[in-house]
């Protein structure tokens, strides 16, 4: 398992910036992309709601792919019953669809909060066969992601909390997706060179062949895109603490500390000095690149006093964990929200003491 995945997952909107470079779009773009005709989902399972007519294209269809289990992919679902409400009558039809069975997301459909706030269909997709049709066919391996069809084709694909801007223009006719589509075939791109470094990865780490796995970081370090290159050295932080080599971990912690101006490189190192990557961890260091992602961030991004809250709870400081998740929560964007309280809620419950084994009774 490689440790900092998240890091990248957590990046995966911004690589189709202008970071990446141009030309790669023209050469190597997904078999589904803006201008494709739109699958026809294949859901085996509807909790909520039924299947409309797909082959309709006086309908605008929205399928946003999510998850139970992923916070920003949950909190997405009442955005979209805002749209849903929205554009209704100018004939947009949204679609959740879930890898889950019914059986296991009726809880959370019934729960207080989502049983109003959900006002479209939600169809289940075990067999993950529409997953394919639509996530593994564009290379996006992120919850959660939409997929915008008009007139039977795809015109936008992304993350929901963006869609405000590109709804308000679909059905004002005003959209157009040049730059749009070379922007997200540039990204697709990366997500999917970064998948297969990953799938290298995992096999070479899990055969313990240490130097043909930096061989790998390396090539990612190498990326065109700027987010690849800089997972690829928080990569490299893993695998030589994982072959032994933790001097030289060390010390590329530190160099990461000292020379990047990225907050969420920091955080990053921070959390994995202060995780059971390090068995001994040198927590002053930890300590140092929570209070430097801080810093870059200007005190304002909550993810950082997440990084220094996890680091004091490795230290067994955890009052002043519980005073940097509540600085967090603060400063939480809606998407952060739910993932910081839960951590708040688990700093907050003592551990659980087990009861003194009882001596048997002398006779």
């Amino acid at each position: 398992m490689i440790p900092s995945l998240l890091f990248f997952v957590a990046q995966i909107f911004l690589i189709a910036s202008s970071q990446a470079h141009a030309g790669q779009a023209s050469a190597v773009r997904p078999p589904l992309t803006f201008g494709s005709p739109m699958p026809i989902p294949d859901i085996e399972q509807w909790a909520r709601g039924a299947a409309p007519d797909f082959k309709d294209q006086s309908k605008t269809f929205l399928i946003s792919f999510w998850s139970t289990a992923i916070t920003p992919a949950r909190e997405s679902l009442t955005q979209l019953s805002k749209f849903a409400d929205e554009y209704r009558d100018q004939g947009l039809i949204i679609i959740g669809v879930t890898e889950e069975p019914a059986g296991g997301i009726l809880p959370l459909l019934d729960s207080p909060k989502y049983k109003e706030g959900i006002r479209f269909a939600i169809g289940c997709d075990p067999d993950r066969s529409t997953y394919r049709q639509f996530m593994s066919e564009s290379w996006q391996n992120t919850l959660p992601t939409a997929f915008l069809a008009r007139d039977g084709k795809i015109v936008w694909i992304g993350s929901p909390r963006d869609l405000k801007d590109v709804l308000a223009a679909v059905f004002a006719g005003k959209w157009t997706p040049e730059g749009r589509k070379e922007m997200y075939e540039q990204g697709a791109a990366a997500t999917k060179r970064f998948m297969n470094f990953e799938k290298n990865l995992n096999i070479l780490i899990d055969r313990r062949q240490w130097d043909a796995a930096l061989e790998v970081v390396t090539e990612m370090e190498k990326d065109s895109n700027k987010s690849l290159a800089r997972e690829g050295r928080l990569l490299r932080v893993s695998i030589l603490q994982q072959s032994g080599k933790t001097a030289e971990a060390l010390e590329l912690c530190d160099s990461l500390i000292a020379n990047s101006n990225d907050w969420e490189v920091a955080s990053e190192v921070a959390k994995m000095l202060a995780s059971p990557l390090f068995p001994k961890p040198d927590l002053a260091r930890a300590t140092m690149a929570a209070l430097r992602a801080i810093s870059l961030s200007k005190k304002q991004e909550a993810l950082a006093y997440v990084a220094l809250a996890e680091v004091q709870m490795r230290g067994g400081q955890r009052d002043l964990a519980i005073l940097s998740l509540d600085k967090s929560l603060l400063l939480a964007d809606p998407d952060e929200i739910d993932l910081i309280q839960n951590r708040l809620a688990e700093v907050r419950t003592p551990p659980s003491v087990q009861p003194p084994t009882s001596k048997p009774a002398t006779p």
